[in-house]
Order: C-alpha cells, then structure tokens, then sequence
C-alpha cells in the first residue's frame, strides 16, 4: 500500500465530489445545459478516482473496482467534458442529436465493461500500483474508448481555446480569458494522462489527474467572479 498513491487519490476524490457539487448547484440555479454535462463528468471523474483509492487501500484491483475505474475514467470523462463544451459554443439542435449519439454509446460501452469476462488474475498479478491496461479487448471495447476520448478532448480543449481566442481578439473579460486557459491547461493534462502513467507509473499517473481537476475547476471557479463593471461618472450640474 502506498501512502503517496492514497493521498493523491484522496484529495483528488474530495477536490472531484466539491466540484461536481458545485457544478450541480449551479445548474439547479440556472439551468444551463453545459452546467449539467460538466456536472456529470466531474461526477463521472470522482467515481473513477473513489475506485483507484480504493484499490490502493485494498493494495490490489479487484473486479468491481477495475470495471467501475475503467467504465468511467478511462471511458467516459474526456467524452462528457467535451459534451459540456458544446453546448457553449454551438446551436442546442444540433448538440441535443450529438447528446442522444452519447448516451446511447456511452451506455453500450458500460454495458460492455461490466459483463465482459476479465480474467481476474491479471488484475491481481499488476497489483494497484499499476492500471492494467489489455485486460479488454481492442474491438470493441478500447475501440469505443480511443473514439470517445479523441472526440471528447479535442471538443473540450478547442472548444477552451477557441474561447481564449475570441477573448483575447476583444479585448474584454480578461479574467474570463484566464479562466478558460486554465481550464484548456486542465483539459490537456486529463487527455495525456493516461500515456504519462503508462510511461511513468501510476504515482506520476495520480497526479496528472490531481492537476488536471484543479486546473478545470480553478478555471470554473474563475469564470464565475462577476466581471467588473464600468464606473459610472457621476453628472455635473448644469453651470448657470
């Protein structure tokens, strides 16, 4: 068991579930479409690392957290991000038929994950100082991950982008540019981490998705300061 593997997790699983909170509230309040699709990947985000602490504290994956893990983290978190981040940029038509698309993949691919026959010793043999990575095969369950995660992040971090450029083309809300630089930084950490724990083991791994969620959600947490208005000059009276 490693103390550093738990304490990453750990705080990555409280910074994750105050997020979502957040989000969610938000959305209570306002209803905006983007709001409830981030809601539910940085939801999705806080089951996947619940279940690498978990394993941690067990010092081995086991098959509900293995499953749990990789139908969230490694599946579903890059797709639902990117979902959000179109429903800030284009028409709701056309964002609800990619919505429907989504969800109708996303829920093969659970489905997929949690009957799919793994071979328990494997996971037991890796340990959980490592993320087994072909435990599934590639057709058609990593298939379906490689099109979810390319689609979802590079919808979410051109779409964070694209926002720092019309900011910055404008001249205006500079804090609003910030915000949204943050959270493409965020972006690009979650989409390469799976390659940095593949090369650099899972503590490395860890941490990349520790700074990836506080990159998005200091980005989110920017984006909500009210943006500060003109001073108004107060009239002077007419000179007689």
């Amino acid at each position: 068991m490693s103390t550093i593997n738990i304490l990453i997790s750990g705080i990555d699983v409280i910074v994750s579930v105050v997020f979502a909170i957040a989000v969610f509230r938000q959305y209570a309040a306002r209803r905006k479409m983007h709001q409830l699709m981030w809601g539910i990947a940085i939801a999705i985000w806080a089951i996947a690392v619940a279940a690498e602490l978990a394993a941690t504290l067990r010092g081995r994956w086991g098959l509900v957290t293995y499953r749990a893990y990789y139908a969230t983290g490694a599946l579903l978190i890059p797709a639902w991000l990117g979902m959000g981040t179109l429903y800030l940029i284009l028409s709701k038509r056309f964002n609800d038929v990619i919505l429907a698309i989504l969800s109708i993949v996303s829920a093969i691919g659970i489905l997929l994950i949690a009957i799919w026959p793994i071979d328990a010793a494997t996971l037991y043999a890796v340990g959980a100082g490592q993320v087994p990575l072909k435990v599934f095969p590639f057709f058609p369950i990593q298939l379906i991950l490689i099109i979810l995660n390319t689609l979802g992040a590079l919808a979410f971090i051109l779409g964070a982008l694209w926002s720092v450029v019309l900011f910055a083309w404008k001249r205006q809300n500079r804090e609003r540019a910030i915000a949204t630089g943050l959270i493409a930084i965020g972006g690009i950490i979650a989409a390469v981490a799976h390659s940095v724990g593949v090369l650099s083991g899972i503590e490395l791994f860890r941490l990349s998705e520790l700074i990836a969620v506080v990159f998005i959600f200091a980005g989110y947490l920017l984006s909500n300061v009210p943006a500060p208005q003109p001073a108004k000059i107060a009239a002077q009276p007419a000179s007689s």
